[in-house]
């Protein structure tokens, strides 16, 4: 979890400088992958682009969890809604939003892919605050007349720990949704480059003008996706043991 929280760092990274007329430029010493078409470092670009998809997936991860542990808390009556919402994946959802509303800003797409992750990360850590609320420990509190604040001091870092496990798949949910739409041109516009974006530019040509960036964004799509999903797989499969 903590390595992938570093990436918020890049979120407040500046974007690359423009230069057009050399853009297109190739392969060379100093630049391994060439010059994108607007004369961006091609390397450079992919790390930056890359970087910022992690960060905005971390940051929308910890919304998500945030929202799904309110909702395991306090969601009771809503638990047919939360049924709904988790009958499709979260893109599904989003495709028609985004092709109504003409794309989405890069908050507001952040914002409502969290939303739409929490109820599928609610039932797992109902479980648990339901098995919490029926041990002894919470009846003590309770007939001690604990406070909310005492409450929520001493059960919170066991509360964030069990929804840590759940981080790996709400980080991977956020992370593919976000460079779906993107990909799909529905997603944040040209002043916030990412992973989505980037593939949404260059896939399209491998099969007629291959590029080695384009190589290279397929190449860091298909670790990432391995990655994350075999760590997705250990550490659910840690919290269950």
């Amino acid at each position: 979890m903590k390595w992938r929280l570093a990436f918020l760092l890049a979120l407040a990274l500046p974007e690359l400088p423009l230069d057009p007329f050399r853009g297109g430029a190739a392969a060379s010493p100093g630049h391994p992958l060439g010059l994108d078409d607007l004369g961006r470092d091609a390397l450079l670009r992919l790390l930056l682009a890359g970087s910022r998809s992690l960060g905005s997936a971390s940051a929308c991860a910890l919304l998500a969890l945030g929202l799904a542990l309110l909702l395991a808390w306090q969601g009771r009556r809503w638990r047919g809604a939360l049924s709904a919402l988790r009958s499709l994946p979260p893109v599904l959802f989003l495709l028609p939003l985004a092709a109504a509303a003409g794309g989405f800003s890069a908050p507001s797409l952040l914002l409502l892919l969290a939303i739409l992750l929490a109820p599928h990360l609610e039932p797992a850590l109902r479980i648990q605050l339901d098995s919490f609320r029926q041990s002894p420990a919470w009846a003590a509190e309770r007939t001690l007349g604990a406070s909310r604040a005492s409450v929520l001091r001493r059960w919170g870092p066991w509360g964030l720990a069990r929804a840590a496990v759940l981080f790996p798949s709400a980080w991977l949910g956020a992370l593919w949704g976000e460079a779906t739409l993107s990909a799909l041109g529905l997603g944040p516009g040209p002043g916030h480059d990412s992973l989505g974006r980037l593939l949404g530019e260059e896939l399209p040509r491998l099969a007629t003008d291959p590029s080695p960036l384009g190589w290279a964004a397929l190449a860091l799509v298909l670790g990432l996706a391995w990655s994350t999903s075999a760590s997705a797989v250990r550490c659910e499969g840690d919290g269950q043991g």
